[in-house]
């Protein structure tokens, strides 16, 4: 199965990344090259095929981090990522912990794995946190879901042992407040594992826009959106981050701040762009901040 390597220094996890350059210019850009490729899938534990392309794009290129589909499980490269963290760093003590989905794939492979784990979804700041609502997501398929805020949890102080999202903090404009309030409903020694486009040749993030007061977007830079299933035009993405981003965690109240890089390509988790200007930027990485 697929390990970790993780680390806390940036010129270490630059090291690691940069050593694998090789390999990503090789294998990474064949997967890409395919409509399938054969693997072995670290969720299902069995042989299986990936589709390569499932919609989201550079350009011509496919993203292999939202593509590479196991065909039994059905995850993309992200969610088994994100399964696989979950797999590795979860103690055996963790009871109490929050999925902030559940309304996808993974929440229901991982609350399968993990019965005790709470599934949620941001419904807007008109809901109230910790109710459920029925919920659809274009009328396609009804849902009765939990609404949970990141900056505004409806969770009691240190009452999780863990907490996880996957590629939310980009999209919060109060990036520092989600912080916090992540850093509030945890216990001491609690963890937080998420991802997050991160941009490792950047020393400081970019804010990318603002919100204004009647309710749109001022841009600062070019406006980026990133799909979500909710809405067609996707959703508009405030940062850009870079390593100043894990002095912000640790600021916010987490004691230690840990970087994952999992590159296994036979196993469907590849450097996102292979193709792209500097393909290893894109390598499979998970964050891990203990409270």
């Amino acid at each position: 199965m697929a390990q970790f390597r993780w680390g806390s220094e940036q010129h270490a996890l630059l090291e690691l990344a940069e050593g694998s350059a090789a390999a990503v210019a090789i294998r990474d850009a064949a997967i890409a090259g395919q409509p399938l490729v054969e693997g072995h899938c670290p969720v299902c534990r069995r042989p299986t095929r990936f589709t390569v392309g499932t919609g989201a794009m550079f350009g011509p290129r496919p993203n292999l981090r939202e593509g590479l589909r196991c065909a039994y499980c059905r995850l993309t490269a992200r969610q088994r990522l994100v399964f696989l963290a979950m797999e590795q760093r979860i103690g055996k003590q963790a009871r109490r912990g929050a999925l902030l989905e559940q309304t996808t794939l993974l929440y229901r492979r991982a609350h399968a794995r993990w019965p005790w784990l709470v599934g949620s979804e941001y419904l807007g700041e008109r809901h109230v946190g910790g109710r459920r609502y029925w919920w659809s997501a274009r009328g396609l398929r009804w849902w009765r879901v939990r609404q949970e805020s990141i900056t505004r949890l409806s969770y009691a102080d240190g009452s999780l042992d863990l907490l996880v999202h996957s590629d939310v903090l980009e999209h919060v404009y109060e990036l520092d407040l989600a912080l916090r309030e992540a850093a509030r409903v945890l216990r001491s020694g609690g963890v937080m594992l998420f991802t997050v486009p991160f941009f490792a040749d950047r020393a400081t993030s970019l804010l990318r826009g603002r919100p204004r007061e009647d309710g749109g977007i001022e841009h600062i830079e070019a406006p980026e959106y990133h799909g979500d299933g909710v809405r067609r035009q996707g959703i508009y993405t405030f940062h850009s981050l870079g390593w100043d981003f894990v002095g912000r965690i640790q600021a916010a109240g987490f004691s230690r701040v840990e970087i994952g890089l999992c590159h296994a390509p036979e196993e469907g988790l590849a450097a996102a762009d292979p193709g792209g200007p500097v393909p290893w930027l894109g390598l499979p990485m998970v964050f891990c901040a203990t409270r």
